[in-house]
């Protein structure tokens, strides 16, 4: 991610923070899927996790859960997206929880950097509607991705986001995009 690109993500996360996500999308119906059942990996996630910052021709970068995104001073891991999981509120009638484990690192030397707001996540299903984060706690799993926050320099910050989506649907992606002030720009890395 840009430098450009990290202050456009804290400024529109700031301009937007009053407005509604788009969790209120209704998904279709389909067959259950899950993402990832097992509990979320503590492992150091070596040099074949890491992938390499894609140029802009390339596209975003295409990786599995838990594996690790380098680019533009960022180091970005999604180790677990569970389908079913529970929070401190119920979710609407018909639709579930998916929380995703979520760390972001900034790896840089000496420059604090603004972490991607909740506005810059998606997740999509397999029919293609794509959601962002709800505005929940995650309940038993806490704590919460901070909705925007400075990381030093070598520093790291790790929570959940979680999303609430159909009974029905299957999970296909989560994707972290560039969050411009006038709606989501250009996917950055896509887990599947």
């Amino acid at each position: 991610m840009k430098a450009g690109s990290v202050t456009a993500v804290a400024t529109a996360a700031v301009l937007l923070a009053g407005c509604g996500n788009s969790a209120d999308t209704p998904a279709p119906r389909g067959p259950v899927s899950q993402a990832s059942s097992a509990a979320p990996a503590t492992r150091t996630p070596t040099a074949v996790d890491r992938s390499p910052s894609p140029t802009e021709d390339q596209g975003p970068a295409r990786l599995k859960i838990g594996q690790t995104f380098t680019g533009a001073g960022w180091k970005v891991t999604i180790y677990s997206a569970k389908f079913d999981g529970q929070a401190d509120s119920e979710p609407d009638k018909g639709k579930v929880w998916v929380p995703a484990d979520v760390k972001i690192c900034n790896a840089t030397t000496g420059e604090s950097l603004p972490t991607p707001s909740w506005s810059s996540w998606q997740l999509k299903t397999t029919d293609d509607y794509q959601l962002q984060p709800a505005d929940i706690t995650p309940e038993p799993r806490q704590p919460a991705l901070p909705y925007s926050a400075t990381v030093l320099p070598k520093d790291c910050v790790r929570g959940w986001l979680t999303f609430e989506l159909d009974k029905g649907s299957r999970i296909k992606e989560i994707r972290l995009i560039e969050d411009q002030l006038f709606g989501p720009g250009p996917a950055i890395a896509i887990w599947g």
